[in-house]
C-alpha cells in the first residue's frame, strides 16, 4: 500500500509539472501572438517564459528525486529493523525455553551456541549501520 501511494505521489508531481509546462507554453504562445509587433516585450516575454518552464522542469525533477530518496531511506530502515529484530527474537526464544523448561546439558550448549551466533550477527549488523552512518556524514 505504501508503494502505490508513493507511485501516486510521483505521478502527481510529474503530471503537475507537465501541466504547468503546458500552461506556460500556452501563455508564451499567447504572449507572442499578442506582442509580435513590439520587439522588446516579445523578447522579454519569451525569456521570462523560458525561465519559468525551465524552473518548473527542474522543480519537478527535484521533487521526484526527493521522493525516490525517501523510498530508499524507508527501505533501508525496514531492512535494518528486520536484521536487528531477527537475532533478538531468536535469543529471546532460547532464553524463554531455558527459563520455562528443563533442558539437558547438550541441548543447553546448543542453545548457548545459537545465542552466541545470533549475538555476533547482531553486533555485525550494528557495526554495518554505524559504518553506513559515518559514510553518510562524510558525504554530507
Amino acid at each position: 500500500m505504501r508503494i502505490s501511494s508513493r507511485r501516486r505521489a510521483i505521478a502527481f508531481f510529474v503530471v503537475l509539472g507537465v501541466c504547468l509546462v503546458v500552461l506556460a507554453v500556452g501563455l508564451n504562445v499567447g504572449w507572442v501572438i499578442l506582442n509580435w509587433r513590439e520587439g522588446v516585450l516579445l523578447f522579454l516575454g519569451v525569456i521570462f517564459f523560458a525561465l519559468l518552464i525551465a524552473g518548473m522542469i527542474v522543480n519537478t525533477s527535484f521533487l521526484v528525486r526527493e521522493i525516490r530518496r525517501n523510498e530508499q531511506h524507508d527501505s533501508f530502515i525496514n531492512a535494518v529493523t528486520h536484521e536487528l529484530k531477527t537475532p533478538i527474537a531468536s535469543i529471546r526464544l532460547y532464553l524463554q525455553t531455558l527459563q520455562r523448561r528443563e533442558v539437558d546439558t547438550e541441548q543447553r550448549r546448543e542453545f548457548y551456541q545459537s545465542m552466541l551466533l545470533d549475538t555476533e550477527r547482531l553486533m555485525q549488523t550494528v557495526e554495518q549501520v554505524l559504518k553506513a552512518g559515518e559514510a553518510a556524514q562524510r558525504h554530507s
